[in-house]
């Protein structure tokens, strides 16, 4: 038997690998990264957005009960970043905030723009249409784990953001109005001064979170450009799964699209194939390889499996 996840299933199918309760797992556009870092990074964004575009006002960034907090703190951001976008110093504050929320530099086009100004314009395309989606869904996370498990006390976010592949398009988007980029980072680190819930922490810790600790073999999918579940989260999965001792069990795939679980038929397929054949074999061989994945995708319809290595995850506490 297969486990086959997707968002916050991919999640679930992960922990399965973990439990061997299942012969192996095809886990797609995961957040393997589990519910403390999906916690920790959505905050990271939300705090630089609320610091450096409404300074000096009290907006509740975590421990959402009810719908209507979260949509007062989705109205203020939102129409902040709207009004930042117009103005250099604006946008150069929003790619940093994306930068430390894991925003793709890619929405639209046949390939990733490598133009500072056209990945900052992805930044805020993905901005806009995911704090309305990602703050109301944090009141069903606060519901089951009894509390916000998202902190940022003694977080340095100087720190944070030397670790991102996005910090020369930061830097040059922060030069060019003449913006002391080293001041910002030193107000966020100043201001922050969220503390978890220690039971939520404990939950999450628990029940949501991977410990790397393969029992099964496992194939991961995922966009390179996911504004959901950050491609950045590869990264990070892979290096608990090494520490585990279990990277012979697990294999990483990339399909060059953009969007969140946006994959095709044939990509499904292709990695369904890969952990069958896994499973019967004992060995992956070269199945999951972008371009054996590609080779028998191409024979369904249509793919777009690529050679791709994540950036770091630049949250993790």
């Amino acid at each position: 038997m297969v486990a086959l996840g997707q968002s916050m299933g991919g999640l679930v199918s992960a922990l399965l690998a973990e439990g061997g309760r299942v012969d192996g797992a095809l886990t797609t556009c995961g957040l393997v990264g589990g519910g403390v870092d999906l916690n920790n990074y959505q905050l990271d964004g939300m705090h630089a957005l609320a610091e450096l575009l409404l300074p000096g006002q009290d907006l509740q960034l975590t421990g959402f009960t009810t719908p209507a907090q979260a949509a007062a703190t989705v109205t203020a951001l939102t129409t902040a970043v709207r009004q930042a976008q117009a103005t250099p110093d604006g946008r150069a504050r929003i790619a940093l905030a994306a930068s430390l929320m894991n925003m793709p530099t890619w929405a639209t086009g046949p390939r990733p723009p490598t133009d500072f100004a056209q990945q900052q314009q992805a930044q805020y395309t993905w901005l806009s249409q995911t704090l309305p989606f990602v703050i109301p869904s944090r009141v069903s996370i606060v519901s089951v784990a009894g509390g916000d498990s998202g902190w940022n006390t003694g977080v340095d976010y100087a720190r944070l953001v030397h670790r991102s592949a996005q910090l020369p398009q930061v830097a040059a988007l922060y030069r060019a109005p003449g913006l002391d980029l080293h001041a910002d980072l030193d107000a966020l680190t100043r201001a922050a001064d969220i503390a978890p819930d220690a039971g939520a922490l404990a939950w999450m810790r628990r029940t949501s979170t991977p410990t790397g600790e393969l029992r099964v073999p496992e194939l991961t999918l995922h966009t390179i450009a996911d504004q959901l579940a950050p491609v950045e989260y590869q990264a990070d999965y892979a290096l608990r799964v090494a520490r585990a001792g279990e990277s012979a069990l697990l294999r990483q795939a990339y399909v060059q699209r953009v969007g969140h679980c946006a994959f095709t038929p044939a990509e499904y397929l292709a990695g369904l194939f890969a952990v069958q054949q896994r499973i019967r074999t004992g060995a992956w061989s070269d199945a999951a390889r972008p371009e054996r994945l590609q080779e028998v995708a191409s024979t369904i319809g249509d793919a777009a499996f690529a050679r791709y290595s994540p950036p770091p995850f630049v949250n993790a506490r």
